[in-house]
């Protein structure tokens, strides 16, 4: 019995330890149109970890980054809750190229195709701030036509490139 309770309480501090490790949760988009394959290209990049932590809650079971599955359930997750309307708002169909998933950061990688301004369109956000009440996502736009930064979190999940 004893030795049941010192095994729970030394797991238990180490998961605590891990937490409080892990001060700060960011996240950072890059949106941009390329004139050349007439196109919007779309970069996200998060802490593995946190997207592991995220989908293994959200699931129940452990998620590895290295796994067919995560790849999956990422996409799956960033289908739900990262989307582009235009002016009229109508939502615009977001390929999804793929995941790159490494010790540290996960890469995804998505593209609008046939379009090449991102002038006007709102973006709905909300990776990981859904799940991290204190996760910040920065966004950069760039085009010919516009340049800016957006900041996403719990409160903001819409904005507006202009």
């Amino acid at each position: 019995m004893v030795k049941s309770f010192v095994i729970t309480l030394i797991c238990s501090l180490g998961v605590v330890a891990n937490a409080a490790a892990h001060t700060f949760f960011v996240g950072a988009t890059e949106i941009s149109a390329n004139q050349y394959t007439n196109s919007i290209e779309i970069i996200h990049r998060f802490t593995s970890h946190d997207l592991e932590a995220m989908l293994s809650d959200k699931y129940q079971q452990r998620i590895d980054a290295d796994s067919e599955e995560y790849l999956k359930l990422v996409q799956d997750y960033v289908e739900q809750r990262f989307s582009l309307t235009d002016a009229n708002g109508q939502r615009l169909t977001i390929e999804f190229i793929g995941v790159e998933a490494g010790i540290n950061a996960t890469h995804i990688y998505q593209e609008v195709v046939g379009k090449k301004t991102i002038k006007g369109l709102t973006i709905y956000h909300q990776l990981l701030t859904d799940y991290f009440p204190k996760q910040k996502n920065r966004l950069n736009f760039e085009s010919n036509a516009i340049k800016g930064s957006l900041l996403f979190d719990d409160k903001t999940k819409r904005a507006l490139m202009k």
